[in-house]
């Protein structure tokens, strides 16, 4: 059985990145202090989304300290090849180690505003430079490719961001498909049967929109806390839920769900999951996992193995 203390860790961010989701978006997403690329840059990335981007952007080289769940979805997908092989692992993004952080003298750390926004201005005080992104913030492809393009301005590399952008346009084009097969998408089931769940002006609407499908809940905002007869209300053709723990405990939570057809429930593992909700260059992948959701081609788990053998996932590196 989880841990009641980690529950509410997780759903605390949950609300949270649903309350300040549409605020921080619009705010700037680069400092005034642009670098050099030479043999002296070293960059720290501190979220999945933004290491993705700095990878693609031929930045990987830099790298000399990334976040634990970075690290975990490169190794994943076989791309820690393109980190050095001595990069420092934080084990926790908020707080940031802010000491473990001047240890790494960087040039720059790329944080993303909705993770550690509220401790900027204690990196800078400490010395810091710091590029803010905002993908975590995004409700569409169009706005991750704008972050892209403000990241590839910093660096000077704009070529290769519009590059990475066009190969990003050429996925969505491959992947879409249009459809009106409703789908419910659960983010976090509570021991209640509560659960939060995705609104329509979060990015992963887009995806569920983009792959053919309509969000049952997308007349909601942000990431809701639902009631089971919402769910049973609304009637969707497919449920879609994140792994929690295992999937024996998952399966268990879906099962106390009255009314609902096992045979429209899938579940996603941590590789798929991590495609779905971070909103980075691997996130057109999403697209075409939840197409195959709907076209009835998954599995009703998808393992870690299932997206490496099935999706061709692979990163760009220009």
């Amino acid at each position: 059985m989880p841990n009641a203390k980690v529950i509410g860790t997780i759903v605390a961010i949950i609300i949270v990145v649903g309350i300040v989701s549409v605020f921080y978006y619009y705010k700037s997403s680069t400092t005034s202090n642009p670098v050099t690329i030479n043999n002296n840059l070293r960059i720290v990335s501190l979220a999945p989304s933004d290491t993705q981007i700095l990878i693609s952007l031929g930045l990987g080289k830099y790298i000399v300290g990334i976040d634990y769940y970075s690290y975990q979805l490169l190794q994943s997908l076989n791309l820690t090849k393109y980190i050095p092989s001595n990069v420092t692992v934080f084990s926790q993004i908020s707080p940031p180690n802010i000491s473990g952080l001047l240890i790494l003298h960087p040039t720059v750390i790329v944080v993303e505003e909705g993770l550690i926004g509220s401790y900027i201005e204690q990196m800078k005080e400490a010395g810091l430079n710091v590029l803010i992104t905002n993908n975590d913030f995004a409700s569409s492809y169009s706005q991750i490719e704008n972050c892209i393009l403000k990241v590839g301005e910093y660096f000077n590399v704009t070529s290769k961001a519009q590059q990475l952008i066009d190969w990003m346009n050429q996925k969505i084009s491959d992947f879409s498909s249009t459809g009106n097969v409703s789908i419910a998408y659960l983010l976090w089931i509570c021991p209640d049967l509560s659960f939060y769940t995705a609104g329509g002006n979060v990015f992963i609407n887009s995806i569920i929109v983009q792959a053919g499908g309509i969000n049952v809940f997308a007349n909601y905002s942000g990431y809701p806390l639902l009631t089971p007869s919402q769910l049973l209300i609304a009637k969707p053709s497919v449920i879609i839920a994140q792994e929690e723990y295992n999937l024996t405990y998952t399966d268990y939570l879906l099962s106390q769900y009255k009314g609902i057809n096992s045979s429209n429930v899938y579940v996603m593992g941590n590789l798929a999951t991590n495609l779905f909700n971070e909103p980075g260059p691997l996130s057109v992948y999403s697209i075409q996992e939840i197409k195959l959701i709907i076209q009835g081609k998954a599995p009703h788990f998808i393992s870690d193995n299932w997206v490496v053998n099935n999706l061709n996932v692979t990163l760009p590196v220009f």
